[in-house]
């Protein structure tokens, strides 16, 4: 079962594929964010500015190196209070 974290991405990721008029594919803690996916480097920029709306910050727009390959890592990376806006 995902995290609260990782549930809020999963939703944000089924969200870019609703947008593409394209069923979601299975989504897990550990799917991996790679082009096996079915996102191009559009929807994943869709999905960044989903990730920004629903956690209140992005990590990548604030000097976070980290890198993540799967739904967990990333949820764990916007969960982290260095990148979420003060307020």
């Amino acid at each position: 079962m995902p995290s609260p974290a990782e549930a809020k991405v999963i939703a944000c990721i089924a969200e870019v594929f609703d947008n593409k008029g394209e069923a979601a594919p299975p989504l897990g803690p550990d799917t991996r964010l790679d082009a096996s996916l079915g996102l191009d480097s559009l929807d994943f920029a869709e999905l960044v500015v989903r990730l920004e709306a629903r956690f209140g910050g992005d990590p990548f727009s604030h000097g976070a190196s980290e890198r993540v390959g799967t739904v967990a890592e990333l949820a764990r990376l916007y969960e982290d209070p260095r990148w979420q806006r003060a307020g």
